[in-house]
Parts: C-alpha cells; sequence; structure tokens
C-alpha cells in the first residue's frame, strides 16, 4: 500500500513540474491575451442598446450613412440588427492567456452619422464608455466599475455608475439630466452664463464650485443664473465639481 502510494506521489511531482514548464514555456512563448477582432458597418438605426463587460465603448459621429463599428475584445461579440434596431452583446465567455502580464487594450468603437437617434442604452461591468456629441432623445450609460464621460452633450442623458466617474460635459444645456454615482466622483461643466437648477444629494459626499459664493449645505437645490434647466445629481461618497467653461 505505501509503495502504491509511493509511486502515486512520484507521478503526480513530475506531472506538477512538467505542466509547471508548460505554463513557463507558454507564458515567454506566446506572452499575450487571446482577443476578438471586428469591423464591420450596418445600415443606419434609430435604437442602439449595448451590453459589454471588460471592454470600453467609444461613440463617436462621423460625416456617413451607415453605423460602423471596429473592436478588439476579450470575449465574443455578437452583433444583431432588426426593426430599427442595433444590439452587441459581449460574451462572458472570457478568453485570457496563462500567466500573461501583457496588458492590452480592449475597445468597442461605433462610428455613428450625424443623425438624432431615438434612444441608445449602453452598460458596461468593468469598462468605460465615453460619448462625443451624441444627439438622441434618451440616453442611459450605466456601468459597474468603470468611468462615464459625456462630452459636447446637447441631449438628454441618464448617467449611473456604482463604482466609477462620471463627467458630464455641456455644450449647451438641457433639462431632465441626470449623473448618479455611489462610490466615484463626478463632474458636471457648462457653457458661461448658463441657466441651470441642480439638484444635488449625498450621504457623506462633498460639494465644489467656484460659481458659488457663501457655504454649500450638501443635499440641496443650487441655482445658477436663473436655475431654468433642471439637472439631477446623486454623489454618495464622492466629490461633485460643477464649474463653468
Amino acid at each position: 500500500m505505501k509503495k502504491a502510494i509511493n509511486r502515486w506521489l512520484v507521478v503526480t511531482g513530475l506531472l506538477s513540474i512538467v505542466f509547471g514548464a508548460f505554463l513557463w514555456k507558454y507564458r515567454f512563448a506566446k506572452g499575450n491575451v487571446q482577443y476578438f477582432e471586428g469591423n464591420n458597418s450596418v445600415e443606419l438605426c434609430e435604437y442602439i442598446e449595448l451590453n459589454m463587460l471588460k471592454t470600453d465603448v467609444e461613440l463617436i459621429p462621423y460625416d456617413g450613412d451607415r453605423i460602423k463599428f471596429v473592436y478588439k475584445s476579450i470575449a465574443p461579440v455578437e452583433v444583431m440588427l432588426g426593426d430599427n434596431r442595433l444590439v452587441v452583446n459581449e460574451s462572458d465567455e472570457l478568453k485570457v492567456s496563462f500567466l500573461t502580464e501583457e496588458k492590452t487594450d480592449f475597445v468597442f468603437r461605433l462610428y455613428l452619422p450625424k443623425h438624432t437617434y431615438r434612444s441608445l442604452i449602453v452598460y458596461t461591468s468593468t469598462g468605460s464608455v465615453l460619448l462625443d456629441s451624441f444627439s438622441c432623445e434618451a440616453v442611459s450609460v450605466i456601468t459597474k466599475s468603470g468611468d462615464i464621460a459625456s462630452l459636447n452633450t446637447s441631449t438628454p442623458v441618464q448617467l449611473s455608475s456604482v463604482g466609477g466617474n462620471v463627467f458630464l460635459d455641456f455644450s449647451n444645456v438641457v433639462p431632465d439630466c441626470s449623473i448618479v454615482t455611489r462610490k466615484g466622483d463626478a463632474e458636471i461643466r457648462f457653457p458661461a452664463g448658463s441657466s441651470v437648477a441642480l439638484s444635488y444629494e449625498t450621504d457623506t459626499g462633498r460639494f465644489r464650485s467656484e460659481l458659488l459664493s457663501g457655504s454649500v449645505k450638501g443635499s440641496y437645490m443650487y441655482s445658477f443664473s436663473g436655475g431654468e434647466n433642471l439637472i439631477h445629481a446623486e454623489v454618495e461618497r464622492g466629490l461633485l465639481t460643477v464649474s463653468e467653461k
């Protein structure tokens, strides 16, 4: 019985050494992350939904008549089109090589014809989201830990993150926008002289703005230049900064 156990221990030890040597060799011979790439275009549609995991998302306007997408992702990406709707899903079957230290940027870039869309919904887990000069009737962006940035905004947006930072930059302030972050920081920036009413809620967060005189009261309704366009900000723990550009 002892001899059988000893033989088994010897065999197990040898297999461990061989497997460890294989992984060490694989690390330096391969040394990269397995990833998926795509480059294609689809016809223009008015409803867009992106459901991603680790991959960053960038929405970029361009002069054209078809929606184009270019991506490099850590998991397969499925693109579906029908009923005036584009849906993109990133699979949860992640593919990563063993013991790799190489860092690869994963991003899904969506090039959108300059058009006013009906609806945009973006969800990512750890990926970040960037919108730039996007025109849409309703925009909803949700991340778990990724950052969100909406640049040159002139359309109603709802931006929400659990742990990421949120940046809302207006080219023209519109009402019914909201930003929410539980653990991150947030920033709102609008053109000088914009008429803004800011509804601010917080638990233990802080509020900073050079546009206000006197003390800051935490959760409160703040008014800038008349307070015509209502914006809601909820920053549970972090810092909310409001400024003009």
